[in-house]
């Protein structure tokens, strides 16, 4: 392994106080960070590390997508956009075609997430296809099998699910962690939801919550497009008193929230007292399907933290999560240099502790997961979000310490 430093015209150590150094640069060796700072300093300070300088390059931890369905990768044009009831219909008449022609996409989207510099998934999984291409990827993966039955009967479905977990299971690494995923109220019997979260320990959970009106309208025994919907696919409802008895369910856990676009103050402020959550907030897919976007003001109020992720292509135009920041500086409710920091800690520092992960900042004892990303404007907030607007792909990304991809090659071998 070695010492080695890596620095660059401008580090962006997405710390919490969002600081922004000159010339800076990392002390790495192996997959842990040792030292941040002045890069000049680092090299005078550690003579026998092999160093490296970018003069036209911003040097930042990489990115952490915390949500993203590579199983419908191969999704162009099957599913209906502009409501979420005729979205949910068009995935329940035409996931089959997509999910057939899933081998080829799901590499090619794997490959993207890296050339986006993100070096860390949130991966939820329906049906196990996206198992061995992420366990055989560079990338740093939580793996979400995800539980889906909405029937009284609760055997089959939990079956089938302990089934894909064990295979999932024998894959687990250092990067790859085994999690579970509750899909949504809606599709998860609550008595299933109960025996699957009592039956296996997961460092952390996801579940998709208040994502439509319609969700909420259902929790809160109004009917609507589900009083019909279960009677249509021949199957029971999964009967929950309120949106807080689904949110009983995760008591005591690390918690991933996913959407939440009609959650309440009170919703979020039950999730804050039973569990540890994390908000994912999906700007475009939300658009495209339930017409509306998060009051991340609503968000701080309530004291949660918040992430960003793309989402699958199941919801979305693309997974390019540089897309997904940019078009977030335009949906957040605050002003605009108010916003870059959420945005681009949203996408590091908070998405990497609502995964688990001990990344996703430039601090000392993190992992040394860096993207380097061309940069020729000044080091300062300003030039961070001209870089954002126009950043397109990753010059270089390290994972554990080791080069994966980028046009800009790594240290030599020692």
């Amino acid at each position: 392994m070695g010492l080695k430093i890596l620095g660059a015209r401008c580090a962006l150590l997405c710390n919490p106080s969002f600081d922004i150094v000159p010339h800076g640069g990392v002390l790495f060796e192996g997959e842990r960070i040792l030292e941040v700072g002045d890069y000049a300093k680092l090299c005078a300070k550690h003579p026998s590390a092999k160093a490296q300088f970018h003069k036209n390059a911003l040097l930042m931890p990489a990115l952490a997508n915390p949500h993203i369905h590579f199983e419908f990768a191969a999704q162009k044009h099957n599913f209906s956009y502009g409501s979420f009831e005729g979205w949910l219909s068009s995935v329940m008449s035409n996931r089959s075609q997509v999910l057939k022609k899933a081998a080829t996409p799901m590499q090619r989207a794997v490959s993207e997430q890296l050339m986006q510099g993100v070096g860390s998934v949130g991966a939820i999984s329906s049906y196990g296809l996206d198992r061995s291409v992420l366990k055989d990827s560079p990338l740093r993966v939580v793996f979400f099998d995800e539980l889906i039955g909405a029937n009284a009967d609760i055997a089959p479905a939990f079956e089938a699910f302990s089934k894909r977990h064990a295979l999932s299971l024998e894959c687990q690494s250092p990067k790859f962690t085994p999690a579970i995923a509750i899909h949504a109220p809606y599709s998860v019997h609550k008595d299933l939801a109960k025996k699957v979260l009592d039956t296996y320990q997961s460092p952390v959970i996801s579940a998709h919550f208040l994502e439509s009106r319609a969700e909420l309208d259902f929790l809160e025994g109004r009917g609507g497009y589900f009083k019909d919907f279960y009677a249509k696919h021949g199957l029971s409802a999964p009967h929950y008193e309120s949106p807080l008895e689904f949110l009983d369910l995760f008591k005591g856990q690390n918690l991933l929230l996913v959407h939440a676009l009609f959650a309440t103050r009170a919703h979020l402020q039950h999730a804050k007292e039973i569990a540890y959550p994390t908000l994912i907030s999906c700007p475009r897919s939300n658009r495209l399907l339930s017409g509306t976007l998060l009051d991340f003001k609503q968000i701080k109020k309530a004291g949660i933290k918040a992430a960003l992720a793309t989402d699958g292509a199941s919801s979305n135009a693309n997974t390019l999560f540089l897309e997904e920041l940019r078009t977030a500086l335009f949906a957040l409710n605050v002003p605009l240099l108010e916003a870059l920091p959420q945005i681009l800690l949203g996408a590091t520092l908070h998405a990497s502790h609502a995964l688990g992960l001990h990344g996703g900042s430039l601090q000392t004892g993190f992992l040394a997961d860096f993207a380097l990303f061309g940069f020729h404007a000044q080091p300062n907030l300003q030039g961070v979000l001209h870089w954002l607007l126009q950043a397109r792909q990753v010059q270089s990304l390290y994972i554990g310490g080791e080069w994966v991809c980028g046009s800009k090659r790594g240290f030599k071998a020692m």
